[in-house]
């Protein structure tokens, strides 16, 4: 059964790509717009909420969305179904998790930043059907479609940046909830041509696991003056803006491979032995880079549902800080924090209440805890690959 989310920026041609792949292999294309009007319709008591929240112009709340969409998903045939455009930000991506709702595969559609803005200005939608159309290559035969076809009002030239902004600071961040099923598709092409290889990856999925992963995410550091010294130094401040994914042509394993050297090669004699052996350590150096970057974890607790989480580390290397994600700037907070030298021991798997209450065994592989006297930090992680690069680097440290 597939199941799979399609991601792209705004214009890339998603819903035509969903369409067309729907028909293809006889899967169900969800749309959150569409589910929404549906509900609408039948003024069911999620409709109601919906229609309040659209009549004062404001968003309708996550959880209700994907109320819908869980109940919409229940219903769909045993093929499987794509979500269009869907989820959108990290904290969408967790909470259709804690539903069960996960994907098989993450199909996203680049799109250089240039060809962008001519789509969307000349975009043209038929609200009779819902097909799309542009004025430059894909107009209607029909005259009587022609002239009821509409420009949407955020398809303008004054709108299209600031959407594109949006994307890169919300939806680029929430892929990396899915890196071991994430495939990009170049959307830069005739649409066959990516309707093709979108096929070609959705029935090869339904062998085994995705065979091109992202690389660990790497972000760009802004460099500025260091502040006074104290107790600890808290990382330098990034704009959103300038925190980018950078694709990798080969899987994560191979990153892994990369980062990881001899303890030997690094001259790192740990103080104490940790209950893991670590028979290799990371490239401190990239290591290091990576931590004081900071990146998105899912942050399991004693109490309440886990959270996604911003995980970064002080300059010094002292402390491992955690905030709310998407903040314009990391901002360290003692009460949001463990010092590295208190950790006693770093181990992958459900080793700890905290995960035996909330963590799930099929995840065992991703999830790690830095363990302290008198606490424990517990975090879930994209892949096993990653929590065995955190595991081995956050032993190092804390030695």
């Amino acid at each position: 059964m597939i199941h799979a989310y399609v991601s792209g920026p705004p214009g890339s041609g998603k819903t035509t790509l969903c369409k067309k792949v729907c028909a293809a292999l006889k899967l169900e294309q969800l749309s959150t717009g569409e589910i929404l009007r549906e509900h609408i319709k039948q003024r069911t008591e999620l409709g109601k909420i919906a229609k309040k929240c659209i009549a004062s112009k404001s968003l309708v709340p996550d959880d209700v969305v994907i109320e819908m969409l869980v109940e919409r998903m229940a219903k769909a045939n045993e093929r499987g179904w794509i979500l269009d455009g869907f989820p959108r930000t990290t904290e969408q991506a967790v909470a259709l998790r804690m539903k069960n709702i996960t994907p098989t595969v993450v199909l996203i559609l680049e799109l250089p930043t240039s060809e962008i803005r001519g789509r969307l200005v000349g975009r043209r939608f038929d609200n009779k059907t819902g097909d799309i159309y542009h004025i430059e290559f894909n107009m209607p035969r029909d005259p009587e479609v022609a002239v009821r076809l509409i420009h949407r009002d955020d398809d303008t030239a004054e709108k299209v940046p600031p959407r594109i902004e949006a994307y890169s600071s919300y939806n680029q961040p929430m892929h990396r909830e899915f890196l071991s099923v994430a495939y990009d598709i170049d959307a830069d092409r005739p649409i066959p041509d990516v309707v093709t290889e979108a096929i070609e990856i959705l029935r090869s999925s339904k062998k085994g696991p995705s065979n091109q992963v992202k690389e660990v995410v790497k972000k760009s550091l802004v460099i500025e003056p260091q502040p006074e010294e104290t107790e600890f130094s808290p990382p330098k401040s990034r704009p959103v803006s300038s925190i980018k994914i950078e694709k990798a042509p080969q899987k994560i394993e191979n990153e892994i491979q990369r980062l990881t050297t001899d303890l030997q090669d690094n001259n790192i004699a740990p103080k104490r032995a940790p209950s893991m052996e670590v028979t290799k350590l990371v490239d401190m150096e990239r290591f290091k880079t990576m931590l004081v970057s900071g990146f998105d974890v899912i942050k399991h607790g004693r109490r309440g549902a886990p959270h996604t989480r911003t995980l970064f580390c002080d300059v010094e290397f002292k402390r491992l800080f955690w905030q709310k994600p998407d903040k314009k700037e990391l901002k360290a907070k003692l009460d949001q924090s463990i010092a590295l030298a208190d950790v006693i021991q770093v181990v992958q798997g459900m080793k700890t209440d905290v995960f035996k209450r909330s963590g799930d065994s099929s995840k065992s592989d991703r999830y790690l805890s830095l363990i302290a006297d008198d606490r424990t930090l517990d975090i879930e992680v994209a892949s096993e690959e990653l929590c065995t690069l955190l595991v081995n680097g956050l032993t190092a440290l804390a030695s």
